[in-house]
């Protein structure tokens, strides 16, 4: 199964025409969570040296 759900703009218009929810099968109301949890990767580029400089600093600070 593919991770990522790409709807076209004739299914959108369809799932709005219906009142159903862009990710889920469910009826879309504001009070509206999809049941289904969904993950996001991000890839970010963090040089060596900046993570052990943070790993070195102090947890907690006196105030």
């Amino acid at each position: 199964a593919r991770p990522f759900r790409r709807l076209t703009s004739a299914e959108l218009l369809e799932r709005r025409r219906q009142g159903l929810c862009f990710n889920c099968d469910e009826p879309y109301t504001p009070d509206h969570a999809c049941p289904r949890l969904f993950y996001l990767e991000v890839a970010d580029y963090i040089p060596k040296d900046t993570v052990a400089a943070d790993l070195a600093a102090p947890a907690v600070e006196k105030v």
